[in-house]
């Protein structure tokens, strides 16, 4: 059995590294195993490692980083316990006998020794303190990689492409170690050069803040920031206005050091103001792309200035995570490597549901000033039990349909649903829904959902759809973005269009969205054959320019709760058909908007006068009959006129961020002649 494992990373070495090597092939302990990376080296480093085989294990990788080649000789090590040394820096001959006799005899899962600092001319001694106990070693630990053993199976990474590596290694593996031993003797000699990491002070200094960052979210993605609260705030101190001011005042260049000054102040300005800032943690099912998800994102984003944010999440890894600002984290119930194989399991609401109450106290019991539920489900069930705030954006007599199962569905969410003391609607008809349901129960508002409407324009003028360019221009295009689910009702858009086509009424229709239908959708389409004029363009994590370039967006849905979507078409002045949903709220301000009847007869009926008039204004009049119907119901579309109002109720530690009214920048539309 491999005792240790010493992993020796060297880039352009071929001054030291005879002597670091020479100082452990002649170890003492006999079982060990020492794994050299060179990381890229150009100079003779390479002829002098292979001088040493087969007394070493060698491997090669591209240049990335001291980090990088840790990480990367972490792969092959097979010892009961890890060691890192620089390859410019040696050790006395009995270290790693003398370290692993001394974690067996204490079952310790680290032990730590002195080391000796040596310049050119001079050398000073570095000795431990014997800490009683792990947050006293927080408070006060020397971190660095090369002076200890560790077990193989506590061992964290390393950050990669960031200076100050030692640091977040060390605090991402010390909370997990349950024993940690001392040996007061100098066994590393410390090489002291100029042109070392340590001594080179550039803008890299920096880095420090996404040390620190990267942290204080590790202990709270993990659960353990309560536990060692003190330790890592006295720790950010220490480090801030220790050893990093001492780097950046070392600097010659002026401008850089003055630059970098600024950063820390800023940095602890921002920081250090997170104490006294209420913390909230919304709650939601995941990140990725949906109407509700894109609102929590621009909101948080909003907000985060004023308050500490979590983001609570059943999944992690959604497109949406990338959005965020630097400072909002965001903890997880299941992570994304999980997460496939879990989403199989057709029971887990249900298990969230039985677990709920252990969930919360794992998770949220005691560390938020508020808990939100942002949507509904198992995130509201989690979430009762803090008994705050719930978010509720669809509605939810439609949403759970009329089976057996929903009325269970309707029963149970009924009791968490009265833990609340506020529950907050995104449209009157949601809340009037809820109240026929449940009645009286709790506080309740309505918020209309926040939007960014800048990013929006932005976003929408950065590029050009190809597959919205063809011509004729008499041919209208239509472009839907939903998830393809029964709910928005795509199967129906589907059929109504073949019976357009058939009609003469050619127009494109584009989808945008993925989900659980799609397959039965494209087999829909291939079957009626009109694959080529109804197209599914997939997931797009940007869908503002098509949006902006489609002539109409259409929302067909059997139900709706708001229709996020539809704030941002109405911000992309596109003229928009929807069905009778809750959804119309959205568009009762918005003279460029058809509502229609909520069946597939008046459907048909609206868009056939839709193409129509499109085609009036797009090519000369034809002779001959038109395929529209005399009898046929009349729908008006008119100019965008107005403003609409944001929200006018939020709870008091957040009301006054969104409690404005805002304008729409439309822009000059042209007045549209009555169908």
């Amino acid at each position: 059995m491999i005792k240790v494992s010493v992993i020796v990373p060297v880039y352009n070495m071929e001054k030291y590294i005879e002597r670091c090597l020479d100082s452990l092939i002649n170890q003492t302990l006999k079982d060990m195993e020492i794994i050299v990376i060179n990381d890229g080296s150009t100079d003779n480093s390479k002829e002098i490692i292979k001088k040493y085989l087969p007394k070493i294990q060698y491997y090669e990788k591209k240049n990335g980083g001291l980090s990088s080649a840790r990480n990367y000789g972490m792969n092959f090590a097979k010892g009961e316990y890890i060691a890192f040394l620089d390859s410019d820096d040696y050790v006395e001959v009995n270290m790693y006998e003398e370290m692993y006799n001394k974690a067996k005899q204490d079952k310790a899962d680290m032990v730590e020794c002195d080391f000796i600092w040596e310049w050119k001319n001079r050398v000073k001694k570095d000795k431990r303190r014997n800490n009683k106990n792990k947050k006293q070693m927080m408070k006060k630990p020397r971190v660095v990689a090369w002076n200890r053993i560790t077990k193989r199976e506590k061992i964290a990474k390393f950050p990669e492409g960031l200076i100050y590596e030692d640091l977040e290694f060390f605090y991402k593996t010390i909370p997990y170690l349950n024993k940690i031993s001392y040996i007061n003797k100098y066994f590393v000699h410390y090489t002291q050069r100029e042109d070392s990491i340590s001594n080179t002070q550039n803008e890299k200094n920096a880095d420090i803040f996404k040390i620190i960052d990267n942290i204080f979210g590790f202990y709270l993605e993990n659960n353990l920031y309560d536990e060692y609260k003190k330790e890592l705030n006295f720790m950010k101190k220490r480090i801030l206005f220790g050893s990093s001011m001492k780097r950046i005042l070392k600097i010659k260049d002026k401008n850089l050091k003055r630059k970098l000054i600024l950063k820390t102040i800023k940095y602890v300005k921002n920081n250090f103001q997170n104490f006294n800032k209420p913390r909230i943690c919304f709650g939601i099912t995941n990140l990725q792309i949906g109407g509700a998800e894109r609102v929590l994102v621009d909101l948080v984003n909003k907000l985060e200035k004023i308050y500490d944010i979590t983001i609570f999440t059943i999944y992690s890894g959604g497109e949406l995570e990338k959005e965020l600002k630097s400072n909002i984290k965001v903890v997880s119930l299941i992570k994304s490597a999980q997460k496939d194989a879990i989403k199989r399991d057709g029971v887990l609401p249900l298990k969230i549901t039985i677990f709920s109450r252990w969930i919360y106290k794992k998770y949220l019991k005691g560390k938020y000033n508020v808990c939100i539920a942002f949507l509904e489900g198992p995130i509201t069930r989690i979430f009762s039990y803090a008994r705050d705030i719930a978010w509720v954006h669809n509605d939810i007599k439609k949403v759970y349909g009329d089976s057996f199962k929903a009325k269970i569905k309707l029963f149970i969410d009924k009791h968490f649903y009265k833990k609340y003391k506020r529950i907050i609607f995104v449209s009157k008809q949601n809340k009037k829904s809820f109240e026929e349901l449940y009645g009286d129960i709790s506080e309740r508002k309505v918020i209309y959902n926040y939007i960014d409407k800048d990013r929006i324009w932005k976003l929408s003028n950065q590029y050009s759809p190809t597959e919205l360019q063809d011509k004729p221009n008499d041919i209208p295009k239509i472009i839907t973005v939903a998830r393809l689910v029964k709910q928005k009702g795509i199967d129906r858009f589907i059929r109504i269009h073949k019976k357009l086509i058939n009609h003469g009424l050619f127009h494109k229709v584009f989808v945008i969205g993925e989900g659980e239908e799609r397959e039965s959708l494209l087999k829909l389409v291939k079957e009626l054959n009109v694959k080529d004029t109804f197209i599914f363009l997939g997931k797009k994590e940007n869908p503002y320019p098509y949006i902006k370039q489609a002539d109409y967006f259409a929302l067909l849905s059997y139900y709706e709760g708001y229709g996020m979507v539809l704030e941002e078409a109405k911000i992309l002045n596109k003229k928009i058909i929807i069905t009778d949903t809750a959804a119309k709220e959205a568009v009762q301000n918005y003279e460029k908007a058809i509502v229609l009847p909520n069946n597939e007869e008046s459907i048909l009926d609206g868009l056939e006068k839709v193409i129509q008039y499109f085609k009036k204004r797009t090519v000369p009049k034809k002779k001959g009959p038109s395929p529209i119907k005399k009898d046929r119901p009349q729908y008006k579309i008119s100019i965008l006129t107005a403003t609409y109002n944001r929200a006018k109720f939020l709870p008091k530690l957040y009301k006054s961020i969104l409690s404005q009214k805002e304008t729409v920048p439309v822009g000059h539309v042209p007045k549209m002649r009555s169908l």
